[in-house]
């Protein structure tokens, strides 16, 4: 999958009603009328799929999944959501995939379903989806219009796009119950309607599966029945005379005879820091009942910072869709920024980024920025005036800035999703899988107590393969972050002198400090390998002194602060593979026992993007993620088959 994308080059055209409507100039023709558009979605797509009925016939919490080719503006999603939020049972979920080759820029993507926001039906789920797009990079972006309601935007090649989806299918995993065939006319963009990506969706369908398209050219009629759809011609919508659909009950024995059904599970979570309670959060909003056991209390250990950094470590942009630190921090941002609503979890306040290691030539670190979007990265370039911070970022050989970056609030996120999951401060001593699910024991600080559990998560960083012997022991990095209060500072919620996170060799923040309402910087982390102490060590205060100042001469001494200011302090263990990528599924040789853990220094930008990939391969779910990221992940690669020495 190349991850060099086009966005759509738009033309906007005034239709025989007046209503300016958006054209692609490449394919030479329009994404939708005003005067017809959602009647024809409806009479193409919902009817085609009968879709009224079945979302009308679906029982509490199933799952019912739709694919597109052609996802333009979205307008078919919109109506789809319209349709749902009227029908379905509350606990229901749908899960929309769709793929676009060229994906409209925002501007042109807002201003085209601007027009929609006069029906209030679409009104609240067109601000939704504007708010939620993605940026135009390829590969796939999972966004979450509500708790039941996710989209998967593949962006790319549509067939490339669906063998990625049939290469992470498994023998339990969901298939697509109804297809939108809804690319550009045949004549003008034959790619779209191939024999390959009609077998490609064959291989993610099933026996049911339904399949609706405008087009009913014989080439494309023959190629889904070659595929083994049972397609028919039906009554067209407007002046096209003719459309196709599959048959009100299809009869297509070379499909798939199986569709992975929901089964509300019980599960049992082992770990209380961001990795646990993101996967605690996934596999509750899928209606599953969770369980997390963790004797202090959640999110205090190397998740339990006062605050901690966001920002993304970018590949060139030809790897960024296999690449986790970039996947994960799209899909992250999106989360976060969706917490807001609740609770202030995530301060926007941007990142300048040293882009650090410093053996990279100034022009290899500038190849990093150039051809992503401006929105996530550009060059940044230090205003000539007198200020501190100023002074010191002129000295530096390039600056990026990262306007999507900034702190997270850890208390906060616990704080928001402790709803999600039944805490238990209990430690778990044993976990025995049987046949249909696992025993575990936990200690409650007086006894041992049993329970039984359908599926159990272990995330417990370092310490996981303490739980299970057939995970990776990881290398234990010790981390202390320092913090001191700022002081002549009237607005503690404002800054002092840095509006921006830094990251350097090292990082630094101000931030609002809750427990003293005061203004604070934090600076950090040390990386002390091999060592589980987790006692605040002043020899650390002073390294991580050392690096900001040098680093930031200028701003320090406006802040006024020296090696013997009043320091306080947290430890954290990281947990760190070999290959710097986490380990994320099933263990080998289980059915029930799957684990995430392995963050290293990237917890909070991993955790909740690899909790729904791990949500999904528990569930049956299709996942939002490339085949060759996904074996990245696996806690069974080949890469862990090789212990990490001491000495390492």
């Amino acid at each position: 999958m190349t991850d060099t994308l086009k966005t759509a080059d738009i033309v906007w055209k005034e239709d025989h009603n007046g209503c300016f409507v958006p054209a692609s100039r490449h394919f030479d023709d329009i994404y939708f009328s005003k005067a017809g558009g959602l009647s024809e979605t409806h009479h193409v797509f919902i009817n085609g799929n009968q879709l009224t009925d079945r979302f009308g016939r679906l029982s509490d919490g199933q799952r019912f999944i739709i694919a597109e080719t052609g996802f333009g503006t979205g307008l078919n999603f919109l109506a789809v959501c319209q349709l749902w939020q009227k029908l379905a049972p509350k606990s229901a979920r749908l899960h929309f995939i769709s793929t676009e080759k060229y994906p409209l820029n925002r501007d042109d993507f807002a201003q085209a379903l601007s027009v929609w926001r006069t029906d209030d039906g679409l009104s609240d789920w067109v601000d939704a989806l504007i708010e939620s797009y993605p940026l135009p990079l390829a590969g796939c972006h999972r966004l979450h219009l509500s708790e039941r309601i996710t989209l998967d935007l593949w962006f790319g090649e549509a067939l490339d796009s669906l063998n990625e989806i049939a290469n992470n299918q498994h023998e339990h995993s969901a298939r697509i119950d109804a297809w939108f065939l809804d690319g550009f006319a045949p004549a003008k963009n034959s790619d779209m309607w191939s024999d390959d990506l009609f077998k490609a969706m064959a291989r993610i369908s099933h026996s049911q599966t339904t399949v609706a398209t405008f087009t009913a050219a014989g080439f494309v009629r023959r190629g889904l029945i070659d595929a083994g759809f049972d397609m028919i011609k039906s009554a067209g919508f407007g002046r096209k005379r003719q459309m196709l659909c599959t048959a009100p009950t299809p009869n297509q024995p070379t499909l798939s005879h199986d569709q992975a059904d929901f089964k509300p599970k019980k599960i049992a979570i082992i770990g209380g820091g961001i990795s646990g309670v993101s996967a605690a959060t996934a596999l509750s909003r899928r209606g599953h009942e969770v369980h997390l056991f963790e004797p202090d209390a959640i999110m205090t250990g190397a998740s339990g910072n006062p605050c901690a950094l966001f920002a993304p470590k970018l590949t060139l942009l030809d790897h960024a869709a296999t690449h986790l630190p970039t996947v994960s921090f799209l899909y992250s941002y999106r989360h976060y920024k969706a917490m807001n609503l609740h609770s202030q979890i995530f301060d926007h306040i941007g990142v300048l980024d040293f882009l650090l290691p410093s053996q990279k030539t100034v022009k290899k670190r500038q190849a990093l920025i150039d051809d992503y979007p401006k929105s996530l990265i550009s060059t940044h370039h230090p205003q000539k005036d007198s200020s501190a911070l100023s002074q010191d970022l002129l000295q530096t050989e390039i600056v990026a800035h990262i306007p999507m970056g900034g702190i997270l609030y850890p208390a906060n996120i616990a704080a928001t999703l402790k709803d999600h999951f039944i805490h238990h401060p209990y430690r778990v001593m044993q976990i025995h899988e049987q046949e249909n699910g696992v025993d575990l024991t936990a200690f409650n600080g007086e006894n041992d107590q049993n329970f039984i559990f359908d599926q159990v998560v272990i995330a417990a960083g370092f310490a996981s393969h303490f739980i299970d012997d057939r995970l990776f022991n990881c290398r234990k990095i010790r981390g202390q972050v320092t913090w001191l209060a700022l002081t002549n500072n009237d607005d503690p919620h404002q800054p002092t002198q840095a509006a921006n996170a830094i990251k350097y060799d090292g990082y630094s923040t101000e931030f609002f400090d809750p427990k003293t309402q005061s203004r604070s910087l934090l600076f950090g982390a040390s990386f002390i390998r091999n060592s589980t102490d987790t006692t605040v060590n002043d020899d650390e205060h002073l390294s991580n002194f050392q690096k900001f100042s040098q680093a930031l001469p200028n701003y320090c001494h406006a802040l006024n602060i020296s090696k013997d200011a009043n320091f306080k302090g947290r430890v954290g263990i990281r947990a760190q593979t070999p290959d710097y990528h986490p380990l994320v599924g099933k263990l080998a040789n289980s059915s029930h026992i799957f684990c995430l853990y392995g963050m290293g220094s990237k917890g909070f930008s991993f955790a909740p993007f690899c909790a729904e990939v791990l949500a999904d391969m528990m569930d049956g779910g299709i996942l939002p993620i490339s085949s060759e990221l996904s074996a990245k992940l696996s806690p069974n690669r080949d890469r862990l088959k090789t212990p990490i020495q001491e000495k390492d």
